[in-house]
């Protein structure tokens, strides 16, 4: 039996924010290679969480099959003391881009500095699996740091900056977007910091010129059904990509999560195949054994 650890971690970050991840590593591994195991630091996407849907099982699946894994909640996501409820609205309105790759570094800096305290960790072997807008983060964040050997994007933006003319004009004529899907019990809002941030930072923001600057394995997957986030934008980041190092994966009418709903009570088959590639993937890249 492949018996896996979780152990929650809450670092601080140069904001002054607590950031908690959960990190989890197979005993059984460990106690049949005795090496070191390289790291997959997993980032979520817009409102959602560690503990939402599939992130836990994710978590799960790449330390039992050879990594240990981090995943995280952003600091500014809106989850607070509980783990499964929006709670810190002024944090989520205040959240920025700017601030999730700021999050990512600390988790880095955390790898190479302390190894979280647990010696079997391979400083020197790590990568990023990211959803959604955390694809989009984790993508700044390996061509700014190389201390990230490797990406793996899943359903993942191809620009941040996702609004009309329109929009962001009431949006700053209003000071904030107002929010009904986050918590039905309270207000949640995007103030004016979001925006700001993507359109003072647009050049370091800048998905698509990252990618074309990468230079380090890529791995796109995607759903030809995705539709909070269309193919074309996959297809737009594979098109800039260094082909040589990057490897797509269209997946027949597959949605955003790859079949996987919260709260995740029955597996998706889809989902699975997702970890299959990608865990193969990452193995080669970061030369460790499966």
């Amino acid at each position: 039996m492949n018996k896996i650890t979780e152990d929650l971690r809450t670092l601080l970050t140069p904001s002054g924010c607590q950031l908690r991840c959960d990190i989890r590593w197979s005993n059984t591994l460990l106690q049949s290679n005795g090496e070191k195991l390289p790291v997959v630091i997993i980032c979520h996407g817009y409102k959602a969480f560690k503990d939402w849907g599939p992130f836990p099982a994710i978590g799960r699946y790449f330390a039992a099959h050879g990594f240990v894994s981090v995943v995280l909640n952003f600091s500014h996501n809106g989850i607070g003391e509980d783990p499964k409820k929006f709670t810190e609205t002024e944090k989520f309105s205040n959240n920025t881009i700017s601030l999730e790759i700021e999050d990512v570094k600390t988790i880095l800096n955390e790898i190479t500095t302390n190894n979280f305290s647990l010696p079997f960790i391979n400083a020197s072997q790590i990568a990023l699996v990211g959803h959604s807008r955390g694809g989009g983060v984790s993508l700044i964040a390996a061509k700014e740091d190389d201390r990230i050997k490797a990406v793996a994007a899943w359903s993942t933006i191809a620009y941040f900056n996702r609004y009309t003319d329109e929009q962001k004009g009431r949006w700053r004529e209003k000071g904030y977007v107002q929010l009904h899907s986050v918590n039905k019990q309270k207000s949640f809002r995007i103030n004016t910091s979001l925006l700001d941030d993507i359109e003072i930072n647009s050049e370091r923001l800048n998905i698509l010129k990252a990618v074309e600057t990468l230079n380090k394995p890529l791995l796109i997957v995607h759903g030809t059904s995705d539709i909070p986030v269309k193919i074309d934008e996959a297809e737009k980041l594979y098109s800039v990509s260094n082909k040589e190092l990057t490897k797509f994966v269209k997946l027949d009418n597959a949605g955003h999560m790859y079949g996987a709903k919260h709260p995740y009570k029955e597996e998706s088959d889809t989902l699975n195949h997702v970890l299959d590639i990608t865990a193969q993937w990452l193995h080669i890249y970061l030369q460790t054994e499966a």
